[in-house]
């Protein structure tokens, strides 16, 4: 009876101390799972993307920060691309410009003449679309399993077949 009318001094310094940890650990890991950022490999991959107006393309994303941007006329030929390096930065996408990829008499060409001085930004809307500052929406439709690089000096590939 002695303990229920005066509890232990130690106990209760104990307890709140207790309390005190477990609400400074709530406030400090809430707010990491919640801000968790996009990772750059869950982006990796090809990508069938389509812009505004219609426009199809083909984004190739490694994880490494390179990649490749190619652009298809409505009947599904290649018509240009580019080679990229891309940065995630929080809920920022950074991109450059690099190699020239272009599809002259059925056949793939490609020229490099340095990275663009200008560096395109966009901002991840949700898991699917990047917003380009003072430019349009892309849209991630799908990831594409089978497709292939395309090579300088190989046919130009088609998305319609």
């Amino acid at each position: 009876m002695k303990y229920l009318r005066y509890p232990s001094f130690s106990r209760l310094l104990l307890s709140l101390l207790q309390v005190y940890l477990l609400v400074l650990i709530v406030f400090f890991l809430v707010p990491l799972a919640v801000a968790s950022e996009p990772d750059q490999k869950a982006w990796a991959g090809d990508w069938l993307v389509v812009g505004e107006s219609d426009q199809q393309l083909v984004w190739q994303l490694k994880a490494d920060g390179t990649g490749f941007a190619y652009g298809f006329q409505p009947n599904g030929r290649l018509s240009h691309g580019f080679a990229i390096n891309w940065q995630l930065e929080g809920d920022r996408v950074r991109v450059r410009t690099g190699a020239s990829v272009r599809c002259t008499g059925g056949v793939i060409a490609v020229a490099f003449s340095g990275w663009s001085a200008a560096t395109l930004d966009f901002a991840i809307v949700d898991g699917r679309h990047w917003l380009q500052r003072n430019g349009g929406l892309l849209a991630f439709q799908r990831r594409l399993e089978s497709w292939e690089t395309p090579r300088a000096g190989n046919e130009c590939p088609n998305l319609a077949t």
